[in-house]
């Protein structure tokens, strides 16, 4: 092909030197032994650059993938290559030395990776290099850098949150309290105030940051986040008006049922309750139904329940988006998996484009196990709304874990929780992330004890601290953290039988019955309870009949709902309970070895 190219090319030559002006005009050009050479080289890139033209105009122009890095350094971060990510931020640094935004970028990643001393030592000296940068500059350099407020906003923010996220409490409350004399309105410092303030057990103060934050009446979704901030600080009621109120600002607006679901999510008795309660005094407000409709569509055993409300909420005036995603979440509960993704698509259709339209593609990319087409839509989601927690602590892990990436969620986790500093919810899952995926338990229990500093009556939180303590065999601080769960919640069975099962691993005996009893005297046919019961009094009693009543029961009362794991359990207990009460019957005087049980916590 070489050949025919040469050929074409000086056959161009030729023609273009045979025309009279161009003679002329390059008689005294052509004397230059480069002229040819150089016209040569120009006419084979202009070729090339024709033929690439002609190539992607019938190729179709390739569509840029989204991102929700905004410089390298970022993308290196969210691929968890931290390394990488501290060298490109440190040669930012090096060419913007007027504002030290990049290192203290470094600082985070520090902090993520868990070096905390590093990161607070960079932090200080971000903080005094921010000092005397905004010392130096006269008034009128500040008013030539327009941005300078809104970047040491951002700076602020970054080395308190960061300071928190170090376990430096009171030092971040120090920055914190610095910088809200400097910035007191500005919303990102007081919602991560609002959070530190809790962690150092400042409720009354945290309740100042909510009262004085300036709602944007006019932003549904700012009001469903100051509605979360209230409920924080335990003003339920108020909570709740003002997250009726971003309903009728924007009935589509999801944050709002977001809300609602987080709130649930370990404290749905109380959550229905108050609801139920609101119901009783306007029992025509579509809201509250709304809102019931979310609770029940959120569990298998209660999606019956939000499809009747749903039924009589189908033609009225509630919104399009988050019924439908009501009913999508309904559906899969009920294992009607066909409705669940029609009814996503018509999300989808109404608005592809949108966050929320991206948001339900990436489910539905999910739920159709098409992963890598999943994380796509989700960061186009992000980019569409920066400002959406869920998409970071929630659904990126949920993909990434379905592309066994799962360990690949922490720089998402983080983002997450600095988006909503206060939302123990996520807290919960990175500490279910490091618990069971990092298999750092250190930093699971740091993350459960934020967690439970924010919301200090949460039973659930100290349950999951115990078991990680039993893990790292330390069953008394296990047991401190268990009567906290059966001091808060004393109606919950498994708070109590995993203290019993703790307390007679300890041969604490007395103790261990006590728990069981209380348990079962909560719930008689909880078949964990029963199992516990039952191994009980064959290992301790040596009542083999008396243990055999109660394994029998725990067996028979399985279903289907029943996990795999707790069927193996019980199952295998009671297959071995009932070949010793074989042997026991036909003994004629022989010792019996009692078998190993299996307990539940």
């Amino acid at each position: 092909m070489e050949k025919p190219v040469k050929e074409y090319i000086n056959h161009l030559i030729h023609a273009i030197f045979e025309r009279e002006q161009v003679k002329k005009s390059i008689t005294t050009l052509k004397k230059n032994k480069y002229f040819i050479p150089v016209i040569t080289m120009i006419l084979c890139l202009s070729i090339s650059v024709g033929i690439t033209a002609t190539l992607k105009s019938l190729m179709g122009k390739k569509e840029v993938e989204a991102s929700i890095a905004a410089n390298s350094a970022e993308t290196a971060f969210y691929n968890k290559k931290y390394d990488i990510a501290v060298a490109e931020y440190t040669k930012m640094q090096e060419s913007e030395k007027d504002w030290p935004i990049w290192n203290m970028k470094i600082a985070e990643i520090y902090s993520v990776k868990g070096e905390f001393a590093k990161s607070n030592e960079l932090i200080e000296k971000v903080y005094e290099a921010r000092n005397k940068l905004v010392d130096t500059k006269k008034d009128k350099d500040k008013e030539k850098d327009e941005n300078l407020e809104a970047k040491d906003k951002e700076l602020m923010n970054l080395i308190v949150f960061t300071t928190l996220m170090n376990g430096e409490y009171k030092k971040s409350l120090e920055y914190g309290e610095v910088f809200l004399r400097k910035y007191p309105t500005d919303k990102n410092l007081l919602r991560t105030m609002t959070t530190i303030y809790l962690v150092n057990g400042k409720k009354d103060k945290a309740k100042e940051i909510v009262d004085i934050y300036q709602i944007d009446n006019e932003s549904a979704s700012d009001l469903a986040v100051i509605a979360r901030m209230n409920m924080l600080v335990d003003d339920f009621d108020e909570g709740f008006a003002l997250l009726k109120d971003a309903w009728y600002k924007d009935k589509n607006e999801v944050k709002v049922f977001d809300v609602i679901a987080q709130i649930t999510d370990y404290n749905k008795t109380d959550i229905v309750d108050r609801i139920s309660k609101f119901e009783g005094k306007e029992p025509n407000e579509l809201v509250y139904k709304m809102w019931m409709a979310k609770i029940y569509s959120m569990s298998k055993d209660s999606a019956e329940k939000a499809d009747e409300l749903i039924e009589k909420l189908d033609d009225e005036d509630v919104g399009n988006v988050n019924l439908m995603l009501i009913k999508a979440n309904m559906y899969q509960n009920m294992g009607e998996i066909e409705k669940a993704k029609d009814v996503l698509d018509e999300v989808i259709k109404d608005d592809p484009k949108s966050f929320i339209g991206y948001h339900a593609a990436a489910w539905q990319a999910y739920n159709n196990q098409k992963y890598a087409e999943a994380f796509k839509d989700c960061v186009k989601s992000i980019v569409m709304n920066k400002d959406y927690p869920d998409n970071y602590g929630f659904l990126i892990p949920e993909i990434l874990t379905k592309q066994n990436k799962s360990e690949e969620a922490e720089p998402y986790f983080r983002t997450a929780l600095y988006k909503e500093p206060f939302n123990y919810n996520i807290m919960i899952k990175i500490a279910e992330y490091y618990g069971n995926t990092i298999k750092n338990t250190s930093r699971a229990l740091y993350y459960y004890d934020l967690a439970a500093r924010i919301k200090p009556n949460d039973p659930e939180i100290y349950y999951n601290m115990a078991l990680i303590n039993l893990n790292n065999q330390k069953p008394d601080d296990a047991i401190e953290l268990l009567k906290k769960s059966t001091v808060i919640n004393d109606k919950d069975p498994k708070y109590h039988r995993a203290l019993g099962t703790v307390y007679l691993n300890k041969d604490k005996n007395d103790e261990a019955l006590k728990e069981i009893r209380k348990a079962y005297s909560i719930d008689k046919n909880d078949i964990l309870t029963l199992n516990n019961a039952g191994c009980y009094y064959i290992s301790v009693d040596g009542d083999i009949d008396r243990g055999m009543v109660n394994l029998k029961a725990a067996y028979d009362g399985m279903t289907k709902e029943t996990s795999t794991e707790d069927r193996e359990i019980i199952t295998e207990n009671y297959n071995r309970v009932k070949e010793l009460s074989k042997a026991y019957n036909k003994r004629n005087g022989a010792t019996l070895k009692v078998p190993d049980l299996k307990l539940f916590y």
